[in-house]
């Protein structure tokens, strides 16, 4: 029987619900400054995917070992990389095929209720209020892959779940006017929120509740969001981290807390990333504890 954490915080239940979606057979594809899907992907190794492999874009490296989440060494997860290769061979290995599955998690600026994704620009593409980190692979994960896409934000508001004629750019492609993408791809999978774990209705592919978070109401999850929600008439609550998790992610994982730095902001983001930064300069080995 589980025994379910009572104290985790949000970054930690979304830690853990992206974790619970990597399968034992999949490469975990580890982005650019996103702490909390390293930390998920390691929780999955070290639970019930220990046969995932990890790939590096910083280096394009594919990693066996399981290694503690790291601001300043990264590059020290990746020095026993069993493979390199260039962007491309990563391209064309990872497209769909029978032996080979991959996930990867994106953290979309704007989302509409059919899942297309901006991460280019907020305003006119010609004169942007805001230019967004860019698209990078979200393109060929959104179009091309068998497995699908990944979504999660830590800030479920009105700013990023908007209807699709404001949305200011397509950079990820969702379910186009309802129907799966021309190239095969699965679409996206899920969304990973704050306030609720979201996917879409089999058949016209819009934007579901699949269940909301322990102390969360629907009326909050309604009004933080921009359009429309399916809203089942069982609607389940998320079935929360367990304590083995939580210890796990707490202990092993993720001991400075790094996958915070995405929840936080401000002066408390600023104080955690100088914790961080002095207790890894501290480290008298440069490499990130091995967890095996």
């Amino acid at each position: 029987m589980k025994e379910y954490s009572k104290d985790y915080t949000i970054d930690e239940m979304m830690t853990v619900l992206m974790a619970r979606e990597v399968r034992n057979d999949d490469v975990m594809i580890v982005g650019v400054a996103t702490p909390m899907v390293w930390a998920a992907f390691t929780l999955a190794k070290v639970t019930h995917a220990p046969d995932a492999i990890y790939h590096y874009i910083m280096g394009n490296t594919f990693v066996l070992e399981s290694r503690q989440v790291s601001l300043l060494y990264l590059e020290m997860n990746t020095a026993r990389a069993y493979r390199f290769q260039n962007s491309v061979e990563c391209t064309l290995e990872s497209l769909p095929s029978d032996k080979l599955t991959t996930i990867e998690f994106f953290r979309p600026a704007q989302i509409d209720q059919y899942g297309n994704t901006n991460n280019i620009c907020i305003g006119d593409w010609n004169r942007p209020k805001i230019r967004l980190p860019g698209a990078a692979g979200i393109l060929d994960f959104s179009m091309f892959y068998s497995r699908g896409s990944f979504l999660y934000t830590p800030r479920h508001d009105t700013r990023t779940f908007i209807p699709t004629e404001k949305i200011d750019f397509i950079s990820g492609v969702g379910f186009p006017d309802g129907k799966l993408s021309i190239c095969g791809g699965a679409g996206p999978q899920c969304i990973i929120t704050n306030l609720a774990y979201l996917d879409f209705e089999e058949k016209i592919k819009r934007m579901r509740v699949a269940s909301i978070h322990p102390g969360t109401d629907i009326e909050t999850v309604k009004d933080s969001t921009g359009f429309d929600l399916i809203i089942p008439k069982d609607l389940k609550e998320t079935e929360p981290p367990t304590v083995k998790e939580i210890r796990l992610l707490r202990e092993k994982v993720d001991p400075l807390n790094i996958r915070q730095l995405e929840v936080l902001s401000g002066k408390e983001r600023e104080d955690l990333l100088n914790q961080v930064i002095e207790k890894e300069f501290a480290m008298e080995n440069r490499f990130p504890k091995l967890l095996v």
